[in-house]
């Protein structure tokens, strides 16, 4: 990534990851992503960043905070999220990491608060209730980043509280679809689009034919990625697939996602990846006739729409959440209606009538990591410009 120009002024700041995996390659989703090119492009802009996260976590540039947090006690807490947008996690779960989820993000929190001389604000990604409560109770201003649409009706009433009576937290989000998923309980009127670091992404200028063209899964193996969808498309269409992701429900990956793989892979039109390096998913990504993405929730961003794009691949996939925001209908891919396999079947075989230099300069206009530097750069100057330094010793008023 080419470093911008120097910000006029050197923040110290204090990001705050979720904690449900390292942030550490192989990254767990697209939130994890975004968080570790946010941190290092800060760095590299010449602010200090000090990234709280669970053990395993490391960024070129930034130095991190080891309260020895291990991602494995957040397990039960990923929620998994049903096609009518509502948390499906189990009571079970959610009470077996409560006092889990409370305990690191207390310490985490402590921490920051004996430090809070050393930083000018915290940037906190965590999607977690403590994350929110125990951030209202710093002595700095904190800008709370949501990268989930709402799926819990507690914690948009936390949000709500925070909105009317936190006077040092910011509620931002990723993109307008993700905002309105909030409305109902609190406006967020803050939204800075997630982006890619094109610099990063080799572009392809023809799908790879090499032994055939191919179409490409990429996401975690959950019900609302719609890999089910993804194998059905590609079966459908006499299409090879790849699927590249990490088993995220192992129910729902014995139950659905393997039966449909073994089926494809005896035929010799499917072959399961797993979990890939960034830059090896980037490449195949440059190989793929398309990349589909057949979500079955409001997706809150689509960063694996913007890297797709990005080296040049199509987008196929439903018209739902944010999509339609990240993929221009027609230009860089197709959105079908969700649930329409015959249209998304059709659009496989449109595909290779659109520019894929046209896709990776959509991308670069309105989603890259440059973009999303500034966009919070010109967030933490507008709240800092509004809050009292951290030295007054005072907190928010």
């Amino acid at each position: 990534m080419k470093p911008a120009s120097p910000h006029p002024t050197s923040l110290r700041l204090a990001l705050l990851a979720p904690l449900v995996a390292p942030i550490a390659p192989p990254y767990l989703g697209g939130a994890q992503a975004l968080l570790r090119d946010l941190v290092a492009g800060l760095a590299a802009r010449g602010h200090s960043v000090t990234l709280y996260a669970t053990r395993g976590s490391q960024v070129p540039g930034a130095r991190t905070i080891d309260l020895g947090i291990s991602a494995d006690a957040f397990h039960g807490a990923r929620v998994q999220v049903t096609t009518d947008g509502q948390s499906a996690s189990s009571h079970e779960a959610l009470d077996a990491t409560f006092f889990a989820q409370a305990d690191a993000f207390l310490r985490m929190a402590l921490h920051i608060a004996g430090h809070a001389d050393e930083y000018d604000l915290v940037h906190a990604h965590a999607y977690d209730w403590p994350a929110f409560a125990f951030g209202a109770l710093l002595p700095l201003p904190v800008l709370q980043t949501l990268h989930a649409p709402a799926t819990s009706r507690a914690i948009s009433t936390t949000l709500r509280t925070l909105a009317a009576d936190a006077p040092n937290t910011r509620l931002s989000t990723v993109s307008r679809a993700c905002a309105a998923t909030y409305a109902p309980d609190v406006a967020i009127d803050t939204i800075v689009a997630n982006g890619v670091d094109l610099a990063a992404i080799p572009f392809g200028p023809r799908p790879d034919a090499n032994p055939e063209p191919y179409l490409l899964f990429a996401g975690r193996m959950a019900p609302e990625k719609g890999v089910v969808d993804a194998l059905a498309i590609a079966a459908r269409a006499g299409r090879r697939i790849l699927v590249a992701g990490a088993s995220y429900d192992d129910a729902y990956f014995t139950g659905q996602v393997r039966p449909a793989l073994d089926t494809l892979e005896a035929a010799g039109r499917a072959e399961y990846l797993d979990v890939v390096p960034r830059e090896r998913l980037w490449r195949l990504m440059a190989g793929a006739e398309a990349v589909l993405c057949p979500i079955q929730w409001e997706e809150p961003f689509g960063l694996v729409a913007c890297e797709a794009q990005a080296a040049g691949a199509p987008v196929i996939g439903y018209a739902r959440g944010a999509l339609p925001d990240v993929v221009a209908d027609g230009v860089t891919g197709y959105l079908v209606p969700p649930g329409d396999l015959d249209a998304a079947v059709a659009a496989v075989a449109r595909v290779g009538g659109l520019d894929r230099a046209a896709c990776r300069a959509h991308i670069a206009e309105r989603f890259s990591l440059e973009a999303v530097l500034d966009g919070y750069e010109r967030v933490y100057s507008e709240m800092l410009a509004t809050s009292p330094s951290p030295s007054d010793g005072a907190a928010p008023a």
